[in-house]
């Protein structure tokens, strides 16, 4: 019986679709868990809380290429439109969910859990499960919020945040509540605050590293202060995270012969989610861009471990830590160390960063090849931020770290050739903050961004 009711739960979540999650009355009596047991359960479901990230930014993003073949062979016209940063018709609902709806069904997950923890009463018995599944709950919360900010809004900017266009924030599972846009500041307020809740509620450690712990809670709040450009916040929770558990793999042990060399759930992983996967994105089509290949030295074993040698000059990626194709934006302990190094070389403590990069690297070359780098040899922070780029690709945050450094005076333009047309995304382009999936502007009536 109970699973019967579970079932029925997700459905009623599943089957609505996008249009439905904004506005749109319902009648229906649904099944309500009554147990912190039946609570877990929902969380656990790894298809509605781990695997909803957006794949939307990372075909976006310009750390690989497609043919025209390739490009022109795809279904989904929609995929075609972001990689060349069209203003419109970048989603649909037709068959298949789409990142909004994704993102808003995490949402009513979480927001479903906690009105019905409010029915169950804690006690000295359950109180360790009670705030375990509290705490799950506003973490998820808190990194669906973050990603639609990260999609649909520009990014943050302490001049402006309180006027831009942010996420429609749904406190509650009830659809008659009307949905209206916040600013960019109080979507940001409202991720913080459930991460700080997350923080306060979860176990160091979780039993699993699909579930989060109060380490992935440092480490998205790391991440979250890193988009903020708050660095020094951003330095602290990375240093929070690390000092919990501070596991790097050496890539000498790692085998090159599978297709797919690194093992899921591997030392690193501190929390794992993962991107829907867009067929442009499939390793057969997607090509890492030859300017990223060359700056990998001989002696990086990442050259060989993150790629696939396609044999005609090109190379796809094959490096996720979810040990075969897609997007893996799950926090790791890679990017803590990079977070906490380009904050210090941002807040010139040149000798912490430099020990951090030289931390990380010397697991990343071949044994007794490396030479760790020094305060005065190079550009601290355009070093840190060259290797972040290397280490942490196809990890579901370069679109996110185009905005910020764009904000920060790094003027990146991007630039493709597609059918023989070029296609332009200059920095700070409204573009960045993506289109709204036009039903749910048609049914909710919520402000597109400007185009």
């Amino acid at each position: 019986m109970k699973i019967l009711y579970l079932i029925a739960i997700v459905l009623t979540m599943l089957l609505p679709g996008c249009k439905k999650f904004l506005d749109e009355k319902s009648d229906r009596k649904l099944a309500v868990p009554a147990r912190l047991d039946d609570l877990q359960a929902l969380l656990n479901n790894e298809n509605l809380n781990n695997a909803v990230d957006p794949g939307a930014a990372e075909v976006s993003a310009d750390d690989y290429f497609v043919t025209d073949a390739d490009l022109n062979s795809l279904s989904a016209e929609q995929n075609k439109r972001l990689y060349t940063w069209e203003k419109d018709n970048l989603f649909t609902s037709v068959n298949f969910p789409n990142d909004w709806e994704n993102l808003y069904t995490l949402i009513y997950t979480a927001n479903t859990v906690l009105e019905n923890l409010e029915k169950i009463e804690r006690n000295f018995t359950n109180a360790s499960q009670y705030d375990n599944i509290k705490g799950q709950a506003y973490f998820n919360r808190a990194r669906a919020y973050y990603n639609i900010l990260q999609l649909w809004s520009v990014g943050y900017n302490s001049n402006t945040a309180d006027s831009d266009l942010g996420p429609v924030i749904r406190e509650s599972t009830d659809f008659n509540k009307a949905s209206v846009r916040s600013s960019v500041a109080k979507g940001y307020g409202y991720v913080l605050a459930d991460l700080l809740e997350a923080t306060r509620l979860l176990p160091k450690l979780p039993v699993h590293a699909l579930r989060p712990g109060r380490q992935a809670s440092f480490g998205f709040l790391a991440r979250v202060y890193l988009s903020m450009r708050e660095y020094g916040k951003a330095a602290l929770y990375s240093d929070s995270c690390i000092k919990v558990k501070a596991v790097l793999m050496d890539y000498n042990l790692v085998s090159n012969a599978p297709a797919f060399p690194f093992a899921r759930f591997n030392a690193e992983v501190i929390y794992e989610s993962s991107a829907t996967n867009p067929q442009i994105l499939n390793n057969s089509r997607a090509k890492i861009i030859g300017e990223l290949i060359t700056q990998y030295a001989d002696n990086d074993l990442r050259k060989i471990l993150y790629f696939k040698n396609n044999n005609n000059g090109t190379f796809g990626w094959r490096g996720s830590y979810r040990a075969g194709q897609g997007v893996f934006p799950g926090v790791t302990v890679d990017e803590q160390y990079l977070i906490r190094a380009e904050c210090n070389a941002r807040l010139g403590n040149f000798q912490t960063a430099v020990d951090d990069l030289n931390t990380l690297l010397i697991k990343r070359f071949k044994s007794g090849t490396y030479v760790p780098y020094t305060v005065n040899s190079v550009d601290i922070l355009g070093t840190v931020l060259k290797e972040r780029r290397k280490e942490l690709l196809m990890r579901g945050l370069r679109w996110s770290d185009l905005k910020r450094l764009n904000l920060e005076g790094a003027n990146i333009t991007l630039r493709r050739t597609a059918n023989g047309t070029d296609y332009e995304l200059k920095p700070n382009d409204k573009r960045y903050a993506l289109e709204i999936p036009q039903d749910v502007i048609a049914i909710s009536g919520i402000r597109q961004n400007p185009r």
